[in-house]
């Protein structure tokens, strides 16, 4: 019988606590806007990241475009200088 292991969409509260290092969720959030992450907060005051993001960020791939956009425009104001 194979294994199959279903990644969910968000990073489960093991791996928010992982790639943090904090346990309480107010030391979460704090790390979390202390090195720029994205996330969200749910109505149960946890933080939420999302798991294409976190594997994006940390495998140093640019996060700064918008999550679905094919294409990064051009800087053009750099080009008034």
């Amino acid at each position: 019988m194979e294994l199959i292991m279903v990644m969910g969409m968000f990073l489960t509260a093991t791996e928010v606590v992982e790639l943090t290092g904090r346990t309480r969720t107010s030391g979460q959030i704090r790390w979390l806007r202390d090195t720029g992450w994205l996330f969200e907060v749910n109505a149960a005051g946890r933080p939420i990241i999302a798991r294409s993001y976190a594997e994006r960020r940390m495998c140093g791939t640019r996060t700064d475009t918008v999550i679905g956009s094919s294409t990064i425009e051009p800087n053009f104001a750099a080009l008034n200088r």
